[in-house]
């Protein structure tokens, strides 16, 4: 099992919702397409701006677009149904309105155009001759130009490997084509493109040959094709990426694992090897990543699930740069700036995953990606602290067989190596500097098969990046559920335990050792708590959830409570209880994550702990354990929330107690717990993530909100 570190080395399995300044973090975001993606194209489709997607789905005979929010954020459109399965896309404006429009490629050639706002309407089918490509494999089969230079886009389409026919279909500028005119070329195709690969002014095609060869189609000016000039044995079935990688005014092809140098005159000769292995990576697309003027290679991987980045020396050679783990299957690229902040970032489509990864650039041609870290196996629950007193944040993780291991923040997102606590371990933790030596140490208790858990241990951090034996406390019958406060006011942190029908309160000396529990009897068995000032008194009040109701006990003074009044008439199946200010009247408002209703409620306070009817927001899966804080820096208080089966999401705060619906982060499945700290010391809080349904990741996701002006 192993940390995944989201930075630079993608935001989003999800639906998005509209996100105000931000409130983003650093992962590699997927959000799901539809079926087995054959294309992916970009295109500001509703001007707003903003650069939004369009995706093929072979495998459902579909169309869809996503709108781009900012930050590298999408907005999930209706699946646009065709009669066949899309295999290549081009995006231009075919009818001449000042509006973008999409073409896809099935058999035919099926026009859908632009309203404006991001939706389209049908326009027409056209003839594009006996198509056979695509089958899955991202050869790149269209492209759209103005070839006869008449201010109309035109098409090209490659038939495919068992077509020796190259066909050329010239726009009307209404949105129409005439029939496809047919070039014939010598082996059966897979990929095309343009560019003026001879210098006399005028766009040729270029395509990829069964036989291996590139064969350039010269190019009148009106509109037809010449003779094709077979050229090199360089080729392969990869979309062929055209620019000018050694900085001569002369076009070159990027193809599988070579780059290809064009002579000017038409011709491709001499090649420059791109990868360590013909099959390893194919070349997919091209762009100035980092801002030196050079075009650096976006590079998919061949069944290998990832992306390469290449920055260009300017000479036609590369340097090598990180990989970047992504979905699964063939790999569908484009670039753009998805989150507006002027420098290129990726979309790629994924065929096996049905789904699309955003990787935001962080600049120097570096992106936001996944990096893993081992943290032990099948973990389950997670704490953040300062171990070892050195001021950057650390994680405590702990899993089933008994293990907590820390790795050590830092300050810049990353983290070491895990070690393992000694002794007795445990599975439910909690973290603070019971010893007020400056360093967190951690509380723990451990699952007992049939017998149930009647103890906590605490162990002890030294302070230096290492931890004393565990000593254990008796803690009272069937411990579920743990937190810390002062619950008697004398500034040294206590524990709150809910055991059986009880809820304890073990009071701390202060040296990391505690007294006996004082009990307090609920009547049923207790479930989560939260510690919270409810009624202004300055005594730690507790909220803990009993047999599908949640309950009030404010506290005393002295660990003991007054008699528990239950919060609101419904049931609720609470498994998380936070407390925070979400309409900024200085009252304590309460957020419950119910799993049985699979909706987060919010109750706002109206002082002296009593309050309104709950708002609720629903989710698609079980929620499991809830954060508050401002995640996108606009002074309102969000809520983190951690759902099963699924990533977390952000409830993002109005600032009158209402949330906007939840946008999905993050890149785990089946989360359990979730924490945040500001682990790159940015100023910023920052999420961590553990999936425990499949208990193979902690996603740790850093916070790139923009402030707001």
């Amino acid at each position: 099992m192993r940390f995944r570190y989201i930075a630079a080395s993608p935001l989003v399995l999800m639906t998005f919702a509209t996100m105000v300044f931000g409130g983003t973090f650093r992962t590699a975001p997927h959000f799901p397409a539809g079926n087995s993606p054959s294309a992916i194209r970009e295109g500001d489709f509703n001007h707003d701006g903003k650069l939004d997607l369009v995706v093929a789905n072979e495998g459902d005979s579909s169309v869809q677009v996503f709108l781009g929010e900012g930050m590298g954020m999408f907005k999930a459109q209706a699946p646009i149904p065709l009669d066949g399965a899309p295999v290549a896309l081009a995006v231009g404006d075919f009818n001449r309105d000042g509006i973008l429009d999409v073409v896809a490629l099935t058999q035919d050639v099926f026009v859908l155009f632009g309203n404006g706002d991001g939706t389209f309407r049908f326009g027409g089918i056209f003839a594009a001759g006996t198509v056979n490509c695509g089958g899955g494999a991202p050869t790149g089969c269209l492209t759209a130009a103005d070839f006869n230079r008449d201010g109309k886009l035109d098409l090209a389409v490659a038939e495919g490997p068992f077509s020796t026919n190259v066909n050329v279909l010239l726009g009307k500028g209404d949105g129409s084509f005439d029939l496809p005119v047919p070039y014939e070329v010598q082996a059966g195709t897979f990929a095309i493109n343009h560019g003026d690969f001879n210098g006399d002014g005028k766009l040729d095609l270029i395509v990829s040959d069964v036989n291996g060869s590139f064969e350039v189609l010269p190019g009148n000016g009106k509109g037809g094709f010449g003779t094709p000039i077979e050229t090199t044995k360089y080729a392969n079935g990869a979309p062929l990426v055209i620019a000018d990688f050694n900085g001569d005014g002369k076009l070159d092809v990027a193809n599988g694992p070579y780059v290809v140098f064009g002579d000017g005159k038409g011709k491709f000769e001499n090649a420059e090897k791109i990868s360590g292995s013909e099959n390893e990576f194919t070349a997919a697309g091209a762009s100035d990543l980092n801002g030196d003027g050079n075009i650096d290679l976006v590079l998919v991987g061949n069944g290998l699930d990832e992306i390469t980045v290449l920055l260009g020396k300017g000479d036609g050679t590369f340097n090598a740069a990180p990989v970047y783990a992504v979905g699964d299957g063939n790999l569908l690229v484009a670039i753009g700036d998805f989150n507006g902040d002027t420098r290129p970032d990726i979309a790629a489509a994924e065929s096996s995953s049905n789904d699309v990864s955003i990787l935001l650039s962080l600049g120097g041609g570096h992106f936001v990606a996944a990096q893993d870290f081992p943290a032990g196996i099948n973990l389950l629950s997670m704490v953040v602290g300062d171990f070892n007193g050195d001021g950057k944040l650390d994680l405590a993780v702990s899993n089933n067989v008994q293990e907590i291991n820390v790795v050590f923040g830092r300050g810049n997102g990353t983290f070491s190596a895990p070690i393992q606590l000694p002794g007795q371990n445990g599975w439910f933790l909690v973290a603070d500097d019971f010893n007020h030596d400056g360093a967190s140490d951690i509380a723990s208790f451990i699952p007992s098969g049939s017998n149930p858990p009647d103890s906590i241990w605490v162990t002890l951090s030294n302070g230096k990046g290492g931890f004393k034996t565990p000593k254990s406390f008796f803690a009272g019958p069937g411990v579920e559920y743990m937190t810390t406060g002062d619950f008697n006011g004398d500034g040294k942190p206590d524990l709150a335990v809910s055991a059986g029908k009880f809820i304890t309160v073990l009071i701390g000396n202060g040296d990391g050792t505690f007294q006996p529990p004082i009990g307090t009897f609920l009547g049923n068995d207790v479930g989560a708590l939260a510690v919270a000032a409810l009624d202004g008194d300055g005594k730690a009040d507790v909220l803990a959830s009993v047999s599908g109701r949640v309950y009030i006990l404010l506290g005393k003074g002295d660990g003991t409570f007054g008699k528990p009044f239950a919060l609101g008439t419904e049931f609720l199946s609470a498994v998380s209880i936070v407390v925070a200010d979400f309409n900024g009247d200085g009252i304590a408002d309460v957020a419950i994550a119910d799993n049985y209703a699979s909706s987060v409620d919010v109750f706002l306070g109206t002082g002296d702990a009593k309050f309104r009817a709950p708002n609720k927001y629903p989710f698609s899966s079980e929620p499991v354990l809830l954060l508050a804080g401002d995640f996108n820096l606009d002074g309102k208080t969000d809520i983190a929330v951690s759902a099963k089966g699924a990533d977390a999401f952000v409830l993002q705060g109005i600032g009158d107690g209402r949330f906007r619906s939840p946008i999905q982060i993050g890149s785990s499945q089946g989360g359990s717990a979730i924490v945040n700290g500001d682990f790159n010391s940015d100023g910023k809080p920052d999420l961590a993530d553990l999936s425990v349904e499949f208990a193979e990741d902690v996603t740790v996701l850093l916070n790139v909100t923009k402030k707001a002006p």
